[in-house]
């Protein structure tokens, strides 16, 4: 059997493409990986995180961004986290964002071992990034990888009563606030 080869594309072709598909693509050294759509209760606990910082950051340093804007985490990676927050200053492209303070992922099956492996590794050689957020949405439970001295510190939350400090954009989150309306099986 004669197998084909994948198509490699360029940036530049990914970028076009990007305009005018139905769906979203991940651009990864040359591959477009397609996005799936997510749960209602990803988009909910999304949704919670990107309503508390529109209301907690400063308008006017801070912009906050949720799914569909890309992140370009080098040159031949393209991103979309489900929520980014980024300075104001943070706008050269009119579809991407390149300095993310905040970065927060919604765990799910098919994207939780990129987002704790893959996504984990890339997002981390970034400089401005302060904080890297994964959350459940089966369990109260946030890990959160935050940049302290230079080094990366990861610390877990699962208690609802638990708060999140974020002192580089002077605020901090309540796990309740995140997972506000959100029903737990268990």
């Amino acid at each position: 059997m004669l197998q084909t080869a994948e198509k490699i594309y360029t940036v530049e072709e990914y970028l076009e493409l990007e305009k005018t598909s139905e769906i979203r693509h991940e651009y990864v050294y040359g591959k477009l990986i397609p996005m799936a759509g997510e749960s209602k209760l990803a988009n909910r606990i999304a949704g919670n995180c990107y309503a508390f910082f529109l209301e907690a950051l400063q308008e006017e340093v801070f912009e906050m961004y949720i799914h569909d804007v890309r992140l370009m985490v080098d040159s031949k990676l393209y991103r979309y986290p489900d929520l980014v927050v980024v300075p104001v200053t943070d706008d050269s492209d009119p579809y991407a964002t390149t300095q993310p303070i905040l970065i927060i992922e919604v765990l799910s099956p098919s994207t939780e071992n990129i987002d704790r492996g893959e996504k984990l590794r890339q997002y981390s050689r970034l400089p401005s990034l302060q904080y890297y957020l994964l959350i459940s949405q089966e369990e109260p439970l946030v890990e959160m990888y935050s940049r302290l001295d230079g080094r990366w510190v990861l610390d877990f939350f699962t208690d609802l009563e638990e708060i999140i400090s974020l002192p580089v954009l002077q605020t901090d989150l309540p796990l309740k606030v995140i997972y506000q309306k959100v029903k737990f099986s268990n």
